[in-house]
């Protein structure tokens, strides 16, 4: 779809509603844009070298909402425009490497400038999402009805996939796909979005007081797990079971590890053969020609995406080449280390470390209660991605990414209300013992 007049004109209007929305209720605004992320459609810009250039209806969405963020935040005194949380430095350190690398790659004429902006943009935009949750949300009662946004669209995907399951044939067009993903579809996308969520749902499940919600999240998780196995997609598969794995071992109750290893042990019995062929194929097809590791070529591509950049990479080791310098690696540790170097990939590992101390600290100091379940979902889930970036370029995937730092606001609101509150505990307590 080209953007014409006609379109501009929508955009526009459609614009100025979405800001007058966000200034008056916030909570709205974000409910929109916790949805839009799945269901915005793409607008194509035309191309720059070998890269196509695309753009969502929620880019603009996300550009908007920060727009109107800051005149709210101009017209309440009472209000930062960005509190301070453990990320921020990692954040801006990373942003502003990304650029240095890049116009050292352009002077170099390893980059085009313009795909770079963009791809270095995309990223801001992950993190203005992530800035705008944790600075606006205040309240429990808020994360929980982002929460509820975040559930309503992973069950909408979910329905939505699960129609394509009859007609889903691997090496064809013919993938599990989330809406408006354009002429390709892109099951490792929608896989590795499904692979977070049910890791999320499933640990709501396992901490979910109302029985009534708990049968609702397993009839959930059913309706998200069918397509999800259909995607077909190995990288995504191996997200699911890396958080599972987690949860197994995180999770105190005994019967939930029981369960699942038995389900892992039994899986080639209700397996369906699709997702079996496509497992096995890894090694089925290791006789073809040119397999030199005893594993499929695809597969063989992401092991060998490192020797690919290690010329490169001995030459500019601290900050790469460059966003966008080398094309088409489906691995994000060694585009990473070829874009931004040892320094850049450091940078990531700094910020998931970080999630990953807040969450667990936040784990350990609640009661059993939904957001508890909430942040053992999303620690499995935050496993999920790290091990997804192996077999993808998951931190630039945008359906995957802007859910994923829209959950990591709502955990580090969590994380900065309760130790805010354990803060001021320790101190009246401290004050007591003194009088």
């Amino acid at each position: 779809m080209n953007p014409g007049g006609d379109w501009t004109i929508w955009l526009v209007f459609l614009g100025f509603c979405y800001f007058f929305i966000s200034f008056i209720n916030m909570d709205v605004g974000l409910a929109i844009m916790a949805v839009a992320m799945l269901f915005s459609p793409e607008l194509s810009m035309g191309g720059v070298g070998y890269r196509s250039l695309v753009i969502r209806v929620e880019d603009m969405l996300i550009i908007v909402l920060g727009l109107a963020w800051l005149v709210r935040t101009t017209f309440r005194p009472d209000r930062k425009l960005v509190v301070d949380s453990p990320l921020n430095v990692p954040i801006v350190s990373l942003l502003g490497l990304s650029l240095v690398s890049s116009v050292w790659g352009y002077f170099w004429g390893w980059v085009y400038l313009t795909p770079a902006f963009f791809y270095i943009l995309k990223t801001t935009e992950y993190f203005m999402i992530f800035v705008l949750v944790f600075n606006y949300v205040r309240t429990e009662k808020q994360i929980k009805v982002f929460l509820f946004f975040c559930v309503l669209t992973v069950a909408l995907i979910g329905v939505y996939t699960l129609w394509q399951v009859p007609h889903v044939e691997v090496f064809t067009e013919n993938r599990i796909t989330a809406p408006f993903e354009g002429d390709q579809p892109e099951p490792g996308t929608v896989g590795g979005y499904m692979a977070f969520l049910f890791l999320i749902v499933i640990c709501l499940l396992l901490y979910e007081p109302k029985v009534s919600l708990r049968w609702l999240y397993g009839a959930l998780a059913i309706i998200i797990l069918v397509p999800f196995l259909y995607t077909l997609n190995r990288t995504s598969y191996m997200a699911l079971l890396g958080g599972l794995v987690f949860i197994a071992f995180s999770e105190k109750r005994k019967k939930f590890r029981y369960v699942f290893f038995l389900l892992l042990l039994t899986s080639p019995l209700w397996l369906p053969d699709s997702v079996k062929d496509r497992i096995a194929f890894t090694w089925t097809d290791a006789s073809n020609p040119g397999r030199e590791l005893g594993v499929d070529y695809s597969f063989q591509e992401r092991i060998y995406a490192f020797r690919k950049i290690w010329p490169t990479f001995k030459m500019s080791p601290l900050i790469g080449w460059g966003v966008t310098s080398l094309n088409v690696i489906d691995s994000q540790y060694a585009r990473t280390l070829h874009e931004i170097g040892v320094i850049g990939l450091g940078l990531w590992i700094w910020i998931f470390v970080r999630l990953f101390r807040m969450s667990r600290w936040l784990f350990a100091s609640m009661e059993n209660s939904t957001l508890k379940g909430m942040v053992l979902g999303y620690q499995a889930g935050l496993v999920g991605i790290l091990m997804h970036a192996f077999g993808g370029i998951t931190f630039y995937i945008v359906r995957i990414m802007e859910p994923f730092w829209f959950m990591s606001g709502l955990v580090v609101a969590l994380y900065l209300m309760r130790s805010r509150e354990a803060a001021e505990n320790e101190t009246a307590a401290r004050e007591l013992m003194i009088a």
